[in-house]
């Protein structure tokens, strides 16, 4: 008997364990580096939450950091993943630091576009360093007109269509109608 072996041939026979899955819930998509805001959240594991023992990681601390707290910190503008890490799993998010957008305004310079032709809408922001990728812009009716994340509207047929800018992280939401 040789640990557990005799010849080449193992005693001991183990059952690999299965993946388990870690489930982050964060409160929320965006976190303001102007008010060094933190990031709470929540860590559940094959269903039951996990109240402590995990790690947090960032990949780029000068954007978030996680704090003392074990909380996500924001730092400066930009994107980072964070990892989770508990029990011999993990899982990864990403997180991205904004610059909040007090007020938001945006205009054509035709309120008329023609089927098949693109009009770019204005985007006028405060602070004018404020993050727009919190942005996202809608049409009423995409049978009407689409609208890109770039504000780019793209006639599609006759008729009258609403286009929507709202910001995710505020709630502000302005409308134009073409």
């Amino acid at each position: 008997l040789n640990k557990g072996h005799i010849g080449n041939v193992s005693l001991v026979y183990t059952e690999p364990v299965p993946d388990r899955n870690i489930i982050v819930e964060k409160e929320k998509e965006y976190i303001s580096s102007v008010d060094k805001e933190e990031l709470n959240i929540t860590v559940s594991m094959d269903g039951e939450e996990v109240p402590d023992g995990y790690t947090l990681f960032s990949s780029n601390e000068k954007v978030a950091k996680i704090n003392s707290d074990n909380k996500i910190q924001a730092v400066s503008d930009g994107k980072a993943t964070i990892t989770v890490k508990y029990d011999g799993s993990q899982a990864d998010f990403d997180i991205r630091v904004i610059t909040p957008i007090k007020t938001i305004s945006f205009t054509t310079t035709n309120s008329v576009i023609r089927v098949g032709k693109e009009l770019q809408l204005k985007l006028k922001t405060t602070p004018s360093n404020a993050s727009i990728d919190s942005l996202r812009y809608e049409s009423s009716d995409e049978e009407i007109a689409t609208v890109n994340a770039n504000g780019i509207v793209t006639g599609v047929s006759a008729g009258k269509v609403t286009i929507t800018l709202i910001d995710e992280y505020t709630g502000i939401e302005k409308e134009v109608n073409l």
